[in-house]
């Protein structure tokens, strides 16, 4: 939630989707690394797979290393704010204000497909290259008191550390064949429900007292995850439960060299910070953040 007349906005410098695909033993996994980098000349977009996971940026090539380049410019998020992680608005300070698609939030798809019988992709964050995101964090300053979580006052001119990957959220969106988005999932990376959407502390408090105004919190809340699934000890193909099960594999009518039918998914994936966070406070827009995703190949819980 971020004051009026604040002009800064949080850069998010891409050098590049990275799209890597490893085989652990017998257990498949994706990842989707985006990187900050201070200049960008454009998005560079790499994957390797195994034999029993393959990625795509299009939804044609599906190679075992794949290479594609597209120009772009610097992506500077805004505070946006999203109640079915498919629509968006400008955060609630600026209200009406429309939010544009990459520019103000990112948005790209990602392609699937496999021979296994497993069916279900899940966002994962089994290792070190799991599902989370980071950010250096910014030292901020405020103008006026505030009240923070458990009624704290915070200060005018004091010294606080917020940070941009405690207000970010995820949505995966299965498409269907018509490219309609049949399954929406909500995931809030900084596990932290207390800092969540619509608090009356953090943001908002300071919103309402550096613009004396009092801006009425939400009624509705989005349906958030998180906790991400996590696989059977015993059996990796296995989930346990389907708390991030992004989409269902269908089979298709791709044909493998070897005459066999590929199962397919499509998933759309939205990225922005939400202006509704608690910690969604001017001094974020001065960070810098890293997303990385990992998926997972399963048998549904």
């Amino acid at each position: 939630m971020l004051s009026v007349g604040s002009m800064k906005r949080l850069i998010l410098s891409l050098i590049g989707f990275t799209f890597i695909i490893f085989i652990f033993g017998t257990v498949t996994f994706a990842w989707v690394s985006m990187a900050k980098i201070n200049n960008l000349d454009g998005i560079s977009l790499t994957a390797s797979s195994g034999d029993e996971l393959e990625i795509s940026y299009d939804g044609i090539n599906y190679q075992t290393t794949l290479t594609h380049n597209r120009s772009t410019q610097h992506i500077y998020l805004k505070d946006v704010t999203s109640l079915d992680g498919k629509t968006f608005a400008r955060g609630p300070s600026h209200e009406g204000v429309c939010a544009i698609i990459n520019e103000d939030y990112i948005s790209f798809d990602l392609y699937f497909r496999s021979l296994r019988s497993e069916k279900g992709i899940y966002v994962i964050a089994d290792t070190d290259l799991g599902t989370k995101v980071t950010s250096n964090g910014i030292e901020f300053v405020p103008k006026v008191d505030y009240i923070e979580q458990n009624y704290e006052l915070v200060l005018a001119q004091s010294v606080r550390t917020y940070y941009a990957k405690d207000a970010v959220r995820m949505s995966f969106n299965e498409m269907d064949e018509t490219d309609q988005m049949i399954k929406t999932v909500i995931y809030d990376p900084s596990g932290n429900e207390s800092r969540g959407f619509g608090k009356w502390y953090g943001a908002h408090s300071y919103y309402n007292a550096r613009t004396h105004q009092d801006l009425a919190l939400p009624v509705a809340f989005p349906e958030t995850i998180y906790e991400l699934s996590k696989m059977d000890p015993f059996n990796p193909y296995q989930a346990l439960s389907n708390n991030s099960l992004i989409a269902v594999m269908q089979e298709s009518n791709m044909i493998s060299e070897e005459g066999k039918t590929y199962n397919t998914a499509k998933v759309r994936i939205f990225i922005w910070i939400e202006g509704w966070d608690a910690d969604a406070i001017d001094g974020i827009l001065q960070d810098q953040l890293t997303v990385q995703l990992q998926f997972k190949l399963a048998h549904l819980a």
